[in-house]
């Protein structure tokens, strides 16, 4: 019991994730400085396998930004970027009694989204979906954000991975001159 006397009166200090309101005394502290965000106070990034090599081209992208240090360990990095592909079931049609493959529905395209986490909360900090449609050019350019829209319908991997780097550049170039609070 003397060791639990030794204790009374010490403060209570709760920590939360970076850019999460902290409840201190009842009262919520107001959000932390965009500089906080892990995009840009982030300094190791890992790259997880992704179909068609996308994975190799956005690591060689990201080498020549010089923004991050590339690592081929994902433990202990700040950030990761991974790719989400939807699964796709099956589909078959019967053909003179033998079960064939259905071909891939026009008016639903498959829709791949290419995610920065943050490696120790899991916080989705960015995020690019990937549409099965042609670019647009006469659309103007989006506006960075935390969330866009990628028209990839018929890009390379290295284009399409050149264009998910510039698009983060860009939403991290934002953040760092946003104005601190």
């Amino acid at each position: 019991m003397t060791d639990l006397k030794k204790f009374r009166g010490v403060a209570l200090i709760i920590v939360g994730t970076i850019g999460a309101p902290i409840a201190v005394g009842g009262r919520a502290q107001q959000a932390p400085s965009p500089m906080s965000n892990r995009l840009v106070t982030g300094k190791l990034i890992y790259v997880a396998p992704m179909p068609n090599g996308l994975d190799k081209w956005l690591q060689q992208d990201l080498k020549d930004w010089g923004r991050y240090r590339v690592t081929s360990n994902p433990e202990g990095v700040d950030l990761q970027i991974q790719a989400e592909v939807p699964e796709k079931q099956p589909r078959y049609k019967e053909r003179h009694g033998v079960p064939m493959p259905k071909g891939e529905s026009k008016d639903k395209p498959q829709e791949t989204s290419i995610d920065v986490v943050d490696w120790t909360s899991g916080e989705r900090l960015w995020s690019a979906a990937l549409l099965d449609k042609k670019l647009d050019p006469n659309q103007p350019q989006p506006v960075p954000g935390p969330e866009l829209d990628i028209r990839a319908r018929g890009m390379t991997s290295d284009q399409l991975a050149l264009k998910i780097i510039n698009e983060l550049r860009r939403y991290v170039s934002q953040l760092e001159s946003a104005p601190a609070h």
